[in-house]
């Protein structure tokens, strides 16, 4: 009897000694739960979390605000910007294939065509184009290449193998093919100046027109018949009126829309000059890293490839160093040729691959 008791009297201890440490552990725990957030690493890593939120805010474009507004309350994915920045310095930049733009400088906003979306840089048909300051100049082979490859480029065209010469003069010469009767297919010159309407169309008025090497001007003239009544163009952003060929450039080129304000057209032999400008000339941001040639993206939210980057800040440089050859259509096969380097900020820097010389331009009503 006196053993059980013994028994029980110790068994009782033991579960008495458990049951305090049981009570000590959790009080400890409880303790260091309470004052994890204090502990160094922790602290250090709420500090970086912290900075790295101040960096957005400090990385913003100058007057950012004027010419990309917050609209909308910022989320952890969506910045609340309207759009996102551009610039483009000392870049030959292609929207598709042979058409593009050799660019000075150039600040533009890339606006979601959805409002609150992203930019889909895979997706031209996302967002619209909207140049906010900056000269270009579109040389004869970008100005031949968006007609021969995108606004002639359809069924029953009458025209066709076109090739475009500018001179100091302001002249621009356009030779070709053309067919009024189907099969019959005519060699064709036709000279004349250019001038800009409404701050968006291109006017094209030639003087001289010869058909098949006969002067065709006059006997149009002679016949009452116009131009328009001898070819015709079936395509969005360019039409015959008269004796003009009128080019909208907020149309006429692939996709993606623009919105644009030229403020002065010159045309010399290095090809189509265009100064645009709007209500804003922004501040020209500093760039990720120092070159003379690169495109900026800049604030704002912008998916590409599969992943979404809010408050961008892409830098896209040439791999060998130099002036950059881009491509808005093929830049997917540039970055893959390349390689991508990222800053402790978050901000990353695409050493884009030279530019593939197969690239193409889409057909009428086609894009990537």
């Amino acid at each position: 009897m006196k053993h059980k008791k013994k028994t029980i009297i110790g068994a009782g201890v033991a579960l008495a000694a458990i049951a305090a440490i049981a009570i000590g552990v959790s009080h400890h725990l409880a303790e260091r739960d309470g004052h994890a957030g204090n502990a160094p690493l922790v602290a250090a890593k709420q500090q970086q979390l912290a900075t790295l939120k101040q960096l957005d805010k400090q990385m913003l474009a100058p007057g950012e605000a004027a010419w990309n507004p917050a609209t909308r309350a910022v989320t952890l994915r969506d910045s609340g910007r309207e759009g996102v920045g551009l610039f483009i310095r000392h870049t030959f930049f292609h929207i598709a294939g042979d058409i593009g733009f050799d660019v000075a400088t150039l600040s533009a906003l890339l606006e979601p065509t959805t409002r609150g979306e992203p930019v889909i840089l895979d997706d031209p048909q996302s967002f619209i184009f909207k140049p906010l300051h900056g000269d270009v100049v579109m040389p004869d082979s970008a100005l031949t290449a968006l007609f021969n490859d995108y606004l002639i480029d359809y069924p029953d065209t009458q025209l066709r193998d076109l090739t475009i010469t500018s001179s100091d003069d302001g002249t621009l010469r356009v030779t070709g093919q053309t067919q009024k009767i189907p099969g019959l297919w005519l060699d064709f010159e036709m000279a004349g100046p250019v001038r800009l309407v409404d701050h968006h169309l291109f006017v094209y008025e030639p003087t001289t027109i010869d058909i098949a090497k006969i002067p065709a001007k006059g006997l149009l003239k002679v016949i009452r018949l116009q131009l328009s009544n001898l070819v015709q163009i079936d395509t969005e952003g360019a039409e015959l009126s008269g004796d003009a060929i009128v080019l909208d450039l907020n149309h006429s080129l692939p996709p993606p829309t623009q919105d644009v304000h030229v403020a002065d057209m010159t045309l010399d032999a290095a090809g189509l000059h265009l100064s645009f400008t709007s209500d804003h000339r922004p501040a020209w941001p500093e760039p990720v890293i120092d070159r003379d040639s690169y495109v900026l993206l800049e604030g704002g939210d912008l998916k590409t490839f599969r992943a979404l980057i809010t408050h961008v800040r892409m830098q896209l440089v040439a791999a060998g160093g130099g002036k950059l050859d881009t491509s808005l259509y093929d830049y997917r096969q540039q970055i893959v040729g390349g390689h991508f380097q990222a800053t402790r900020a978050g901000e990353l820097i695409a050493f884009m691959a030279p530019l593939a010389p197969t690239a193409s331009a889409p057909a009428q009503g086609q894009h990537p």
